[in-house]
């Protein structure tokens, strides 16, 4: 195994003994504050919401192609998104959707790929699917387009009396912020008003952080080395370190495509022997999904990646420094299993 995958396994073997460790503290936290989250996102490594936000991993469900660009009527995703609102409903919750999209205040080129950096196209395409989903789901959902500003973290609200950010929060008691946000959503079901305020106490304090002490150029812009393609990494909680896409894309080809010139672009200026992963990953549990389905849609997207790529950039493929696994996920305890490297 190469010292990228192992540093893969390294990670969830950590995260997983973590996350069994916390499942106390999950529950109490559900207990306090029920709604279900979930967010729509690039694939970005950089828009990492248990960073931003410092909340624990596993409290947001997140749903992750190029550019965000997600569109309602894909079955896989349409069908992945009832789904995790039936459990919500099934347990008397209700559901809320962050609906991003993100850009960089330094350097344009700092920003989305996936949109050729026109922020504006990117927020356009986030407002429409947000009232698709708002129309789809209807009362049960709480979709809010958000902006992340990928240089200090920064999570901004858009609402219909305005914007709300970590950044305008910074200092602000819990309390205070639970007024903000009303002020900005008046018609929001007051317990999703209580259980986002977390999310913007803790960005406020991560844009704190990262204004006493900003990034350097090269923190700001993409350093990934894993293109990680299907379902489950929400344990691969580090930031910049992989391309996370949801294989609920009809057009994952061009995702893995632009994974692809992200990885040979960030490999290129990296010292021999700093290598890079096409990961494959397929959570199971009973009931749903079986093991030995889960292994074959593991090693069918390892092949299907492995092609994308090599047709693409077949020198970066030739050089020997990109390596494949495909793995498997138990979902109760975000352990993997290696199925194929």
């Amino acid at each position: 195994m190469q010292p990228i995958q192992e540093r893969i396994v390294a990670i969830n073997a950590e995260q997983s003994a973590r996350y069994v460790a916390d499942e106390a503290a999950r529950h109490r936290y559900w207990a306090k504050h029920p709604t279900f989250f979930a967010c729509i996102k690039c694939m970005d490594g950089r828009v990492l919401f248990p960073s931003m936000t410092k909340t624990p991993i596993g409290i947001v469900k997140p749903f992750r192609a190029i550019g965000g660009k997600f569109e309602i009527w894909w079955p896989s995703f349409l069908g992945r998104v009832r789904h995790w609102m039936e459990r919500a409903v099934s347990i008397g919750s209700r559901s809320f959707i962050f609906v991003t999209y993100h850009f960089s205040v330094s350097d344009t080129h700092l920003g989305c790929a996936g949109w050729k950096y026109d922020t504006a196209s990117a927020r356009a395409h986030a407002e429409r699917l947000q009232k698709e989903i708002a129309y789809v789901f209807g009362e049960q959902v709480t979709a809010v387009v958000a902006g992340v500003e990928t240089d200090r973290d920064v999570l901004i609200l858009h609402g219909a009396q305005g914007d709300i950010s970590g950044e305008t929060l910074i200092g602000k008691t819990a309390e205070e912020i639970r007024t903000a946000i009303f002020a900005v959503f008046p018609t929001m079901d007051p317990q999703a008003i209580t259980d986002l305020v977390p999310f913007l106490k803790g960005n406020a304090e991560r844009v704190a952080e990262l204004t006493k002490d900003q990034r350097n150029l090269e923190e700001k812009g993409h350093n990934e080395r894993i293109v990680a393609i299907g379902q489950g990494f929400d344990w691969l909680a580090q930031e910049n370190l992989a391309l996370i896409i949801n294989d609920a894309d009809p057009n994952l080809a061009d995702s893995v495509r632009v994974a692809g010139s992200l990885i040979q672009k960030n490999l290129a200026a990296a010292a021999a022997g700093d290598d890079a992963s096409l990961f494959t990953c397929i959570p199971y549990r009973e009931p749903g999904m079986d093991y030995r389905q889960a292994v074959a849609r593991a090693k069918g997207l390892k092949k299907f990646a492995e092609r994308v790529v090599a047709e693409a950039y077949p020198e970066l493929m030739a050089s020997g420094r990109v390596h494949s696994m495909a793995a498997v996920m138990w979902e109760p305890n975000k352990k993997i299993e290696v199925v194929e490297a």
